[in-house]
């Protein structure tokens, strides 16, 4: 968790705000295993949880 953290400076992918200590992180992939993903960290993102909840509906 931490390189997606490193690599997407601190920020959500969703929001683009910054998460705090108390956040609720999820990862997530860009391109869904459903439709051929793959877990590579170039295929996945971290959220904050109410981001991840918002993208998945």
């Amino acid at each position: 968790m931490f390189i997606l953290l490193k690599k997407k400076k601190g920020k959500c992918t969703h929001c683009g705000l910054y998460f705090r200590e108390s956040d609720v992180l999820e990862i997530d992939r860009i391109i869904p295993q459903s439709k051929k993903g793959k877990d590579e960290y170039k295929n996945l993102q971290i959220l904050h949880r109410h981001c991840h909840d918002i993208k998945t509906t």
